[in-house]
């Protein structure tokens, strides 16, 4: 899915994972998914789709309804081309890239 995009690659030192964000560069939101991902030295790819041709937009939101079944919104965070959510909620976030949750980490390491 979206092989026809041209994605910008964000190092990190886990790679376990193909994980892309679809952003817009003005979104809050994004810029925060964005941090969290880094945060957690996680390598992802990226794209603002505000930044594209219009049709080019047009393909990507068409093109994720068909494959998700939902309408794109922001951020959309998909990993390895078939577990997605919409929107930054971390602890979605987190459940989705295998990230334990802080509340978890502070319980583990108590035991």
């Amino acid at each position: 899915m979206f092989d026809n995009l041209v994605f910008q690659s964000v190092p990190g030192e886990k790679h376990r994972d193909q994980i892309r964000l679809i952003a817009l560069s003005t979104c809050g939101f994004c810029r925060r998914g964005q941090e969290f991902l880094e945060s957690h030295g996680l390598a992802y790819e990226f794209i603002h789709l505000d930044t594209l041709d219009p049709e080019v937009k047009a393909r990507v939101k068409q093109q994720f309804k068909e494959t998700y079944g939902e309408s794109l919104s922001y951020p959309a965070l998909v990993v390895n081309g078939k577990d997605y959510t919409i929107g930054y909620v971390k602890r979605r976030w987190e459940e989705l890239l295998g990230i334990p949750h802080e509340d978890e980490v502070a319980h583990a390491e108590i035991d």
